[in-house]
């Protein structure tokens, strides 16, 4: 009896060394993890629940974000748009309309709405064809002032630039700038097709069916699609390509598909501004900024924050430009009580490498937007850990315990979000790992600690 006691006292004192070993830890695993590791980390962790820092490396030192910038973008969207904004795509003549007949020029004026798809511009045909409309006197004019600038952001990826992740933005925009390419084969014949159905391209078709040499190779060149090589007999395969000059684009598929409604235009299509006298036929509104947010957050999609980003310059300094959009975010975190020193903006996205951040900086936004309103939005854009978005494959022994924004671009894998424990305490977090030569350090650094602030909240 007197032995079993002193097992136990000395199994009690052993669990209880263990236990204090383990509040000690944290910041030595962080390090243990980092040691002779030609990485730079920054971390930043603080408990919302109980309003205090846990832990701090390096918080004040600047990074890139890569796409943790869109914590930045739509954040501040939420606070100066509001979650209920809605972009809008306007329909307009600056002549009258008579016996169906629009004596004028017909004006497709874009409002930055990254969601404007192919569908939605038959809907609008539509709209117009109800109203009675069967000819144009004048031209399709398609108009993209709505942003003072159109294509790619200072810093993107050079090697990127051919892949619809890098498509560029434009005040008026369709199908997220993407152009799909569809090549089907018959027994001795190739037939491409394009989506959206346009008038802008034109393709040079020499693909040849054949049973031994296989291979293919698109290339775009201007307005000019030139498919070549070989492919088998009753096949198919499909590529995407941006779109090298979106409005002009999306204006010849306005135009197309006028035509094919049997609406007869006179005078082609072009891009011009719209007369401030014009008439207003048909608006067609996005859904609410707190729904296009989740595209964002969720799947980081960039066109969606690029398109968002540059809104904000034009709504609120009335130019739809990266300098006025910049401008307008600095602000806004100054307004919250953020250190904007050690910041730089260069796209809304976190494409370009001349971004900067401190993880400080994003866990004080983060902070911020737990105490507003539009918390719940945010929120809910975010991905969840083992569920959906770019966190659906990841922390899956955790899952739904992480809502978080992820971070990815050449020699960058950033994570910062929220976390909530198993006894439901939540936690603020900021992991920023750069100058990689693999992920698989930032993936351990991100899941020990998330592990950790989830169910061992007393290593903190």
């Amino acid at each position: 009896m007197k032995l079993r006691l002193i097992f136990l006292f000395v199994l009690s004192v052993f669990f209880v060394s263990l236990a204090n070993s383990d509040k000690r830890d944290i910041k030595e695993i962080v390090q243990e993890i980092l040691k002779d590791k030609d990485v730079r980390a920054g971390i930043y962790v603080e408990s919302l629940t109980e309003k205090k820092r846990l832990l701090i490396i390096n918080s004040q030192e600047p990074f890139i974000p890569a796409s943790n910038q869109k914590i930045l973008t739509t954040a501040t969207a939420l606070i100066n748009l509001t979650p209920d904004y809605r972009f809008k795509t306007q329909i307009l003549t600056d002549g009258y309309i008579r016996n169906g007949v629009v004596y004028g020029n017909l004006y497709l004026k874009g409002g930055a709405d990254p969601s404007l798809t192919d569908e939605d511009i038959e809907r609008i045909v539509k709209n117009l064809k109800e109203m009675g409309i069967k000819k144009v006197e004048g031209s399709v004019v398609g108009d993209n002032s709505f942003f003072s600038e159109e294509g790619i952001g200072h810093g993107w990826p050079e090697k990127d630039l051919n892949y619809c992740f890098t498509a560029p933005f434009s005040g008026l925009s369709l199908n997220e700038n993407c152009l799909r390419i569809k090549v089907v084969s018959s027994k001795n014949k190739v037939f491409v097709e394009l989506y959206p159905d346009n008038s802008y391209y034109q393709v040079v078709n020499d693909l040849k069916v054949s049973k031994k040499l296989i291979g293919h190779k698109i290339t775009v060149e201007g307005r000019k699609i030139y498919i070549t090589g070989s492919i088998k007999p009753n096949s198919a395969f499909e590529i995407s390509v941006p779109v090298e000059s979106p409005s002009l684009f999306t204006t010849s598929v306005f135009y197309k598909k006028l035509v094919q409604s049997g609406i007869s235009i006179d005078e082609g299509y072009h891009l011009g501004n719209t007369p401030s006298n014009s008439n207003v036929l048909f608006i067609h509104y996005s859904h609410p900024l707190k729904e296009l947010i989740k595209k964002a957050n969720k799947d980081s999609d960039n066109f969606y924050a690029e398109q968002i980003f540059r809104t904000l310059g034009k709504e609120i300094l009335g130019k739809g430009n990266t300098e006025s959009s910049s401008l307008v975010v600095l602000k806004t975190l100054r307004n919250i009580g953020v250190n904007t020193e050690n910041i730089r903006i260069y796209d809304g996205s976190g494409l370009s490498k001349f971004n900067l951040i401190t993880p400080e900086s994003l866990v004080k936004i983060l902070s911020y937007m737990y105490n507003t309103p539009y918390f719940f939005d945010f929120y809910q854009s975010l991905a969840v850990a083992g569920t959906d978005g770019t966190l659906k494959h990841r922390f899956r022994d955790i899952k739904g315990k992480i809502y978080a924004k992820t971070g990815y671009i050449k020699g960058v894998k950033n994570l910062s979000g929220y976390v909530i424990s198993d006894n439901s305490e939540v936690y603020v977090f900021s992991i920023l790992v750069n100058d990689l030569k693999s992920t698989e350090i930032a993936n351990l650094l991100q899941e020990k600690i998330c592990s950790i602030l989830v169910g061992k909240e007393s290593q903190l």
